[in-house]
């Protein structure tokens, strides 16, 4: 039992199948309707803490820093603070003087859950993830190649939505599992208009940023196709060889740019990763009229998969 109380002030959410403690609120996050007699992250606040006691004033000046390993990591922001993050269950936050709640929010749920969530084990990917009929599909490809875009196409056609930018995947036991993350992504106004998203699917929020419905934070999805978007005159989609396939998934791995280069435990992960799901190359025309038709492609082309 928890003496009386002690979650006075406490804000408690779910994402990626865990549960958070905080000592201040998340924004962009729904909290819990009552609090969880067990969390799996704590996160807290330090009100009376100097970042001087934590980085070099030759740092500060810079606008990120990141020391990181498998047990403790420290990650700077400039416009944030400094982020000290433990054993992948605990983040200790000391905010700038000058951090606003969106920028310390878009910290915390971008780099800084990357790294408590690789302390947990988990490999990540900077992908955008949906699920049909208890399958997950994840879109990769280089900045621009359309990957919120068509995570909105097939949410307004069926899908529903897991994550946007970044995807934390469980390898263990032969499966390839994911959880639901962030239920947010960022699409273009011309995109949006496009795809005549409605507030049934995908409500809009400011700053061209789009909310949507996701699966229960709590259930895992077993994750088995991965499409690397390209442009190309055509439709079309073709199998990539599993050596190439490593490739791919260590190129687009969602800490590439923190951890080193040789990072042993990384290219286990993606290796095993590579063993359980199937990558493609996805080309498509460079022609925003036919983004609703990627879910009706993408329909046929699991169903083709299933039924061999």
């Amino acid at each position: 039992m928890h003496p009386a109380g002690q979650f006075l002030d406490m804000h408690f959410y779910q994402l990626y199948g865990l549960t958070f403690q905080s000592t201040f609120p998340i924004s962009d996050l729904v909290e819990l309707s009552s609090p969880e007699p067990r969390s799996d992250v704590t996160i807290q606040l330090v009100n009376d803490g100097c970042m001087s006691d934590y980085i070099p004033q030759a740092v500060a000046q810079q606008p990120i820093a990141i020391q990181i390993n498998p047990h403790d990591a420290l990650v700077y922001l400039q416009n944030a603070g400094v982020f000290i993050i433990q054993g992948g269950c605990k983040i200790v936050l000391v905010a700038s003087q000058t951090a606003k709640q969106a920028q310390i929010s878009q910290a915390l749920l971008g780099v800084v859950l990357a790294v408590l969530l690789y302390q947990r084990g988990l490999y990540i990917l900077h992908a955008s993830t949906a699920t049909i009929q208890d399958t997950a599909i994840a879109f990769l490809g280089d900045s621009g190649a359309g990957k919120s875009s068509a995570l909105a196409a097939v949410i307004d056609q069926g899908f529903i939505g897991v994550a946007d930018d970044l995807t934390a995947i469980q390898i263990s036991a032969g499966h390839a599992l994911v959880y639901a993350g962030v239920p947010q992504m960022k699409l273009s106004a011309a995109a949006a208009h496009q795809l005549q998203l409605t507030e049934k699917t995908v409500k809009t929020a400011p700053e061209s940023t789009f909310s949507f419905c996701s699966k229960n934070h709590s259930d895992a999805v077993s994750l088995q196709h991965l499409y690397v978007l390209e442009y190309g005159p055509n439709w079309s989609i073709e199998r990539i060889p599993q050596q190439q396939a490593l490739i791919e998934l260590l190129r687009f791995s969602g800490l590439k740019s923190v951890l080193p280069m040789r990072d042993r435990y990384q290219f286990t992960q993606a290796a095993k990763l590579a063993n359980h799901v199937s990558l493609y190359r996805l080309k498509r025309p460079r022609d925003l009229q036919q983004l609703p038709k990627i879910a009706q492609f993408l329909k046929h082309h699991i169903k083709e998969y299933t039924s061999r």
